[in-house]
């Protein structure tokens, strides 16, 4: 079975070097830094899988400003050894292990991306839901 205990956050940075203008390009990347076999509270063993979120605000080759959020996500799930073991060898994961790991990552660090974003000011990583007006609808069936 797999389960994710939890995620911790271990660093939070953010950079606003210029003021945001014109077209913005928003570029977010999480990355797998490292894997390692850990004893879990519960003493069970478990995988601690090291990330890294790093979003990136460019205008054309100007740097705007970055956002990059770093932690661990705790797994003990049944498949944990052979997750070991295949990063180890190879430094990847089978697709189905790491959407598991990688969707907790996204969840997690997007939201404190978007809530970092608007501390410093700049437009959020992620489309954030925008309500429209509602336009009157005109009767036209009087109209031949």
């Amino acid at each position: 079975m797999k389960q994710i205990l939890t995620l911790v956050v271990d660093k939070i940075s953010s950079e606003k070097k210029k003021q945001p203008f014109g077209p913005i390009q928003i570029s977010s990347n999480n990355q797998i830094i490292a894997i390692t076999k850990e004893t879990m509270p519960d003493g069970s063993y478990g995988l601690s899988v090291k990330f890294r979120y790093l979003t990136k605000y460019l205008n054309k080759d100007i740097e705007i400003g970055t956002i990059d959020i770093s932690g661990k996500v705790y797994y003990n799930g049944d498949r944990y050894e052979q997750i070991l073991e295949l990063w180890k060898n190879e430094k990847k994961m089978e697709p189905a292990d790491s959407a598991n790991i990688i969707n907790v990552i996204l969840s997690e660090a997007s939201v404190t991306a978007v809530i970092i974003s608007n501390q410093i000011k700049l437009p959020p990583p992620i489309p954030l839901p925008r309500a429209k007006a509602a336009t009157k609808k005109v009767d036209t069936s009087y109209i031949d």
